[in-house]
């Protein structure tokens, strides 16, 4: 008999609604840079800044992909990548938004935390499941993140 385990499907990140206003801002900025490096000599500069630009639009264009969640008792799997609890230190449930999440903290240097969205789950049962196998110590988005988030991306 397989272990008792959590599965939900969500969205892979909010999707923002995003105005025409919105793509101009960036259009516009993206040129007032790209112009200022050629000015001052610096061309490949204003490639890379062009070039960077148009992938953010791209990205920020499209919609985002539902994803499965699971967690077991190997680990956290979110859509094809699985985090081994072992892997992880701790982790805590942000449910202070319209959009609730679960922010692992993981030991690797270059992704130190996992946002997981949490869909349809009661916030309860996934947090009395996690902490079975994971600490639960607060976390707090990164500023970074956060002025993400707060540009629209």
């Amino acid at each position: 008999m397989d272990a008792p385990s959590l599965h939900w499907e969500t969205h892979e990140y909010e999707d923002k609604k995003r105005n025409s206003d919105w793509f101009w801002a960036v259009g516009i900025l993206t040129i007032g840079v790209a112009v200022t490096s050629v000015i001052l000599n610096n061309v490949l500069f204003a490639i890379v800044v062009i070039l960077a630009s148009f992938g953010l639009l791209l990205y920020a264009a499209r919609k985002p992909k539902v994803v499965d969640v699971v967690l077991d008792d190997k680990g956290v799997r979110v859509h094809d990548i699985f985090y081994p609890y072992h892997t992880l230190e701790s982790f805590w449930v942000e449910d202070q938004e319209n959009h609730p999440r679960i922010l692992i903290k993981s030991q690797k240097l270059f992704m130190p935390y996992i946002h997981v969205p949490l869909g349809d789950p009661n916030l309860e049962e996934v947090r009395d499941y996690l902490i079975s196998h994971i600490p639960e110590v607060f976390h707090s988005e990164s500023i970074f993140h956060k002025i993400i988030d707060r540009l629209g991306f």
